[in-house]
């Protein structure tokens, strides 16, 4: 009956099974071809999920399925057929020690049972599947960042196997392991997965030289979420800074909170960005534009702290200005009333001079006026003797007093928010031409 030959079939397998992972026979304990020759492990992968890109910690989170192959000879059951074998074999055979060098954290899948399978083809040929999900270290380099590259390494090697025993292979021949990963896992969250290079590598620890394999992930960063939530709003508060230069400069409390906040915006944008990274000691490429951005604002408060200066030296200025006038008047008509024949031999324009040079250092402080008549010291006798001045003091006070009827003048004051708003928005832009041509064109130049 067709029931007599499933039972007759399934103690036919069930024998050879027995006499399979049956002692002499068989000893797991001892790899293949135990004092022969290493016995070849041809590794491949499936990726699941890559996850858990993590800047702060630098490392990375893989969902995989883990494939090893290799050639047993004692396991040859005399079939043409591959027996696909539950997870309770794995037990009664011989595995390879593999681990994941560079591993944080590693497990299994159970649920609903052990996520593994074991298959044997002919001549003992050996296919071990699990599900294995890990994270991984991955050494960054954030000097780029946020256009930055990151190449993740995943190395696989035997913990208790020198390369005498065992020898590891790709299962594949080609060093381009895309393959192993399918379309949709190659555009994630953050980046974009652009290539898998595949590796043999040898290491040499103190107790010998080990074999191994390494898949190395390069991911490259999309910077669109950087773009629209540090550059752009940094690029417009200092475009919004500027609109100081073009309010009066009596509005201070208008000028002055615009600039305040302009920089105690573009600091919770530096100080946001820096708390998402890791604490490196290099600057990042986000932050020179930070910090550029940053100078730019503080800049404009500070250029209106010059203007304010300019505008109370005007209002000195011309007060003491004034005041020479008054004095000027009031002495030369002293002088007019006080001796005739000797009012003539001296010059109003003389007389002027001197007092105003005075006044401008200070010396006119002993010459006032006491009842609408000028003292002593003002009168013909004494003019030239209070204020003597040498040919190199007169021309440096001409020269300062002609600096200050420049820089004091209406027009100077007010051109100076109109020059600073022209010289600002052409330095950002040169700035950030530079900036976006360095990192897209020049990224070692900024490395």
């Amino acid at each position: 009956t067709i029931y007599s030959k499933y039972q007759l079939s399934n103690l036919t397998m069930t024998q050879r099974l027995d006499s399979l992972f049956k002692r002499p026979r068989y000893d797991p304990r001892l790899r293949p071809y135990f004092n022969e020759k290493p016995v070849t492990v041809k590794v491949g992968f499936w990726v699941v999920a890559i996850d858990a890109i993590n800047v702060m910690d630098m490392d990375f989170g893989l969902d995989i399925f883990l494939r090893q192959r290799w050639t047993d000879p004692r396991l040859d059951h005399g079939l043409r057929d591959t027996l696909s074998l539950s997870n309770t074999v794995i037990s009664h055979i011989w595995l390879p020690d593999s681990y994941f060098k560079n591993a944080k954290d590693a497990s299994f899948h159970d649920v609903t049972t052990q996520n593994m399978m074991i298959t044997i083809g002919p001549g003992g040929l050996v296919d071990y599947n699990a599900r294995v999900t890990l994270k991984a270290s991955c050494p960054m380099d954030l000097r780029l960042y946020p256009m930055d590259v990151q190449h993740c390494p995943l190395i696989i090697e035997s913990y208790g196997y020198d390369m005498n025993n065992i020898a590891y292979k790709w299962e594949i021949d080609s060093e381009d392991g895309m393959s192993f990963v399918p379309s949709d896992m190659k555009m994630l969250p953050q980046f974009k997965l652009t290539k898998l290079q595949l590796s043999s590598l040898y290491t040499t620890y103190v107790i010998g030289n080990w074999s191994g394999v390494k898949a190395s992930f390069t991911l490259q960063r999309l910077y669109s979420y950087q773009v629209i939530h540090l550059y752009g709003p940094s690029a417009l508060i200092v475009t919004l800074s500027w609109l100081t230069f073009l309010l009066p400069r009596n509005q201070s409390p208008a000028r002055v909170t615009l600039g305040v906040t302009s920089v105690l915006t573009i600091v919770t944008i530096l100080t946001m960005s820096n708390n998402a990274m890791p604490k490196v000691n290099y600057v990042k490429a986000i932050d020179k534009y930070l910090i550029v951005s940053f100078l730019f604002v503080f800049c404009s408060l500070v250029e209106y702290a010059i203007v304010l200066l300019l505008d109370r030296g005007k209002r000195k200025f011309e007060l003491r200005k004034k005041e020479v006038g008054n004095f000027t008047d009031k002495c030369a008509e002293s002088v007019r009333q006080g001796n005739g024949s000797r009012r003539r031999k001296q010059s109003a324009v003389t007389l002027e001079e001197n007092v105003i040079h005075a006044f401008r250092n200070g010396r006119a402080k002993s010459a006032s006026l006491t009842n609408g008549k000028c003292l002593k010291c003002c009168s013909d006798e004494n003019l030239g003797m209070h204020v003597p001045q040498t040919e190199t003091q007169s021309n440096c006070g001409k020269c300062w007093n002609g600096v200050q009827e420049y820089i004091y003048r209406e027009a100077f004051i007010v051109g100076v928010d109109e020059f600073s708003l022209k010289l600002f928005s052409f330095v950002f832009f040169t700035f950030n031409l530079f900036y976006w041509l360095t990192l897209f064109f020049f990224p070692d130049y900024i490395m």
